[in-house]
């Protein structure tokens, strides 16, 4: 009879600690941000623990969340706020949290969290992204608007997604791994 694994992977091993971080940066409302963090995230998260292929996945997400702040952020209500991202390593968490100007409108924040109640509403979120790809197939592509960002989040860098708005009226989105597992 064998032992009972732990807490890990299947071979037993312990669940891999990752070097405890942060990292703070406020970005102008520009495109050249999303490379710029891009970059950033990729050597923050290898520095701490991840994988070449977690950094790289981790990077992309702040990319994308970027992208998604400089697209839905209220620029006309604040257009000299920047962006701002945060970067944390955790003993058992990756996170990334970008905040940007909140749009004053309950209906658009409705639809966000529509959007991510209906990615964890799958089994897993690579069902979420195939359901999304077979919607685009049938609907096309016309508005040019995939929203696929927040779906690759999930299922390639495997993070679970939230949002908040702060007091500030500031949207915090954030992107959480778990490298010894995700469901």
């Amino acid at each position: 009879m064998t032992a009972a694994p732990h807490r890990g992977d299947a071979y037993g091993e312990m669940p891999r600690v990752l070097v405890i971080g942060r990292f703070t940066e406020d970005l102008p409302a520009e495109w050249s941000s999303a490379k710029r963090i891009w970059d950033e995230a990729r050597v923050f998260f290898g520095a701490h623990g991840l994988d070449e292929s977690e950094s790289h996945a981790l990077a992309t997400t702040a990319s994308e969340l970027v992208e998604n702040a400089i697209k839905y952020g209220d620029w006309a209500r604040a257009p000299h706020e920047p962006i701002s991202v945060l970067l944390d390593a955790s003993p058992r968490a990756a996170t990334v949290e970008v905040e940007s100007p909140a749009v004053d409108n309950p209906v658009l924040l409705r639809q966000l969290d529509d959007r991510i109640q209906w990615i964890r509403g799958f089994q897993s979120p690579f069902e979420a992204y195939v359901e999304r790809l077979k919607q685009l197939a049938s609907l096309g592509y016309a508005d040019g608007v995939s929203g696929l960002g927040l779906i690759r989040i999930a299922y390639e860098a495997r993070c679970l997604l939230d949002f908040y708005v702060t007091p500030s009226r500031q949207l915090a989105m954030s992107a959480v791994y778990q490298p010894d597992g995700f469901y």
